[in-house]
């Protein structure tokens, strides 16, 4: 057999047959993300919420607000102080000091000659001193309270990253069930296709039909094959992200354990949803916080007029040596008071309209959390509204697809008609799949939307 022979038997001689040499080289890139250990929703769910950095950061955050709270509280506890210093040094006044303090004057210190020009002396000085805030013009309550609202904050914020999670994760699960499914349709499409060849080359063959209708089907084949090809595409796409979400690497084989089925999702009305959303959002949450801290900010400026108080004492000794010293001690009460701050005036202004601003704040987030609602709604009905016009449309498609070949086989129809006929109920069954999973998906943005993203389970 000559070269030339060989090329031309090895070259495929039609569309589909280009279209299936493409497919098999495709499928080694597939089977990298084909299944392995089946996972359900809620264990996914949860190994994500275990893997994923966000909410790791998130419960971070919370241990450093609790501990800002601790800190905080500290400020009613007493501060205590130990010292120890040495000091030598012949001026007058320390020499007559020390000699007070470590219980060594005598008559002859005070002769004059040695009390104005003095020996050097040594002084080891030993002491441990303590303060007890007793009214702190109510800063401590101030802090710790502005401790607390942070904590409160941060676990919002981590319950925040938990529902946007959970989102994440419904979506990107249901997302390889989708993909699962529409394979499925177009591997049996793509079986219904190479039936239509085989049936349409036999009939050429006996000259029932033309040539037109071989390479019709042929073409439909070719076309059916491509739709193949994209869906195997996305589901290996849709499965890096599923295992990129639950256990942030895309080579770990984790299979969703699901399916796309008929069922229901009980959603409130709008105004409901509205009302739900603005009670339970972690973010709207946190601009009730921010506003709480606004009005704790201003009264503390305002505190910071009256009196402080607080108790203080000390004991220590000195010696000229480091033991066998004099001790005293020392205990008392203080009371300050501050008579002018300047800038006390600009500290209650900037405190005034960090309230205003705050409360601006949480008015625009309520008009967005409302808009964000009731797009979600929408996306809702929609879908539930789409699911029951494509069963309708199978059906349809259906009945469609059973007259038109028997008009075929009644030579009143055309082929073309017939593939025409096929490729609607594809579509149609395409459509039921998507709209099925746009359901699961807006649903759990309904849920996203009001802060109730909490649990998977109502999903399985």
């Amino acid at each position: 057999m000559s070269l030339k022979n060989a090329r031309h038997i090895l070259r495929p001689k039609t569309l589909a047959g280009i279209a299936s040499v493409l497919l098999a080289a495709a499928i080694p890139a597939f089977s990298q993300g084909r299944p392995g250990t089946r996972v359900d929703l809620e264990t996914a769910v949860n190994t994500a919420l275990s893997n994923d950095p966000q909410t790791k950061l998130s419960e971070s955050e919370t241990r450093t607000a609790e501990a800002r709270i601790e800190e905080a509280e500290s400020g009613r506890m007493p501060t205590v102080n130990f010292g120890q210093s040495f000091t030598r040094s012949n001026n007058p006044v320390f020499v007559f000091g020390s000699l007070l303090e470590q219980g060594r004057f005598t008559e002859a210190n005070f002769a004059l000659n040695p009390l104005n020009h003095p020996d050097g002396l040594n002084n080891f000085r030993t002491f441990i001193e303590a303060r007890v805030p007793i009214f702190d013009r109510r800063q401590t309550s101030f802090r710790t309270n502005q401790a607390r609202i942070g904590k409160e904050k941060a676990d919002l914020n981590a319950e925040a990253a938990r529902q946007k999670l959970r989102f994440e994760v419904v979506r990107s699960f249901y997302g390889v069930v989708l993909g699962r499914s529409l394979v499925d349709i177009f591997d049996k499409a793509v079986a219904a296709a190479e039936a239509n060849l085989k049936k349409t080359n036999d009939l050429v063959d006996v000259g029932m039909t033309t040539k037109a209708d071989s390479l019709s089907a042929d073409v439909e084949l070719a076309r059916t094959l491509q739709l193949r090809l994209e869906a195997e595409s996305n589901l290996a796409s849709a499965r890096a992200e599923f295992n990129l979400i639950v256990e942030g690497k895309t080579e770990t084989a984790n299979e969703p354990a699901g399916e796309l089925r008929e069922t229901f999702f009980p959603v409130e009305t709008r105004e409901e949803l509205i009302r739900i959303a603005l009670e339970n959002r972690p973010d709207y949450k946190q601009a009730e916080l921010d506003i709480e801290n606004s009005l704790l900010r201003s009264k503390s400026i305002r505190d910071e007029k009256l009196p402080e108080v607080s108790a203080f004492g000390n004991y220590g000794y000195s010696s000229p040596y480091i033991t066998n010293g004099s001790a005293d001690y020392t205990v008392g009460v203080s009371l300050s008071y501050t008579l002018f701050d300047a800038g006390r005036k600009a500290r209650l202004t900037q405190a005034a309209e960090g309230e205003t601003s705050a409360g601006l704040r949480m008015e625009m987030l309520a008009n967005g959390i409302r808009l964000e609602v009731i797009r979600a709604h929408e996306k809702y009905i929609t879908a539930r509204a789409k699911i029951q016009v494509s069963i309708k449309t199978i059906a349809q498609s259906e009945e469609a697809l059973r007259i038109v070949q028997d008009r075929y086989r009644n030579a009143l129809a055309t082929f073309d008609e017939v593939l025409r006929a096929e490729a609607a109920l594809v579509r149609s069954r395409h459509d039921l799949e998507m709209s099925r999973y746009e359901y699961y998906v807006s649903y759990a943005a309904v849920l996203l939307a009001t802060g109730r993203m909490t649990d998977v389970r109502t999903f399985e």
